[in-house]
């Protein structure tokens, strides 16, 4: 055989490995990059709903209007917050304003965004790990494993071809919370009462 004819032969047999490889043979997508973009897109996010389950059972629903208002309703009270007001209301009461102002703003604010706000180093705050697709309501979801570097919790978060959250799950020592997310981005007016 000449070299020639050699190198010809070599370049199927190459080909072959390669598609036998399959996967193994391309690298996937960051999965830090992945999550970044998910929480750059949830800051253009102008509404949405999450209904979250706890452990516990409890269920509570979270209505989202850009840029700050939120209303919270829990199994015994709602909540209503814009800015720095707030007001609560228990059943068969009128809605009482928060002396104290928007006292579960930064709480909220700051457990809203899965993964934290995206001026922070993700890298710095979880260990983020692939776990693959699947299918949530008929449409196909990427999902990543947070490991807080810190060890105080665990997040699955399972996101869609816009980079919006779906589904997540946040678990912690203390409770587990499952969280579902629908109604992006329609229109939505939270009133102040």
């Amino acid at each position: 055989m000449r070299k020639g004819e050699q190198t010809m032969h070599t370049i199927p047999i190459l080909l072959a490995a390669l598609a036998l490889n399959g996967q193994n043979a391309v690298a996937g997508p960051d999965p830090y990059a992945e999550v970044n973009a998910m929480r750059i897109a949830f800051t253009h996010v102008r509404s949405v709903i999450a209904t979250e389950r706890f452990n516990t059972g409890e269920t509570v629903v979270v209505k989202y209007a850009a840029p700050n208002r939120f209303h919270i309703a829990l199994p015994r009270s709602e909540i209503v917050l814009t800015g720095n007001v707030e007001y609560a209301k228990q059943p068969g009461r009128p809605w009482k304003r928060s002396p104290d102002g928007a006292e579960h703003q930064v709480l909220l604010m700051a457990s809203w965004q899965l993964a934290g706000p995206p001026e922070l180093d993700i890298h710095q705050l979880f260990l983020v790990t692939s776990l693959g697709t699947k299918s949530v309501a008929g449409a196909p979801v990427r999902g990543y494993r947070l490991s807080d570097t810190a060890g105080a919790y665990d997040e699955t978060v399972w996101i869609n071809a816009d980079n919006l959250p779906v589904a997540a799950r946040i678990a912690s020592s203390e409770q587990t919370i499952s969280i579902h997310y629908t109604n992006y981005n329609a229109s939505a007016i939270i009133a102040m009462p």
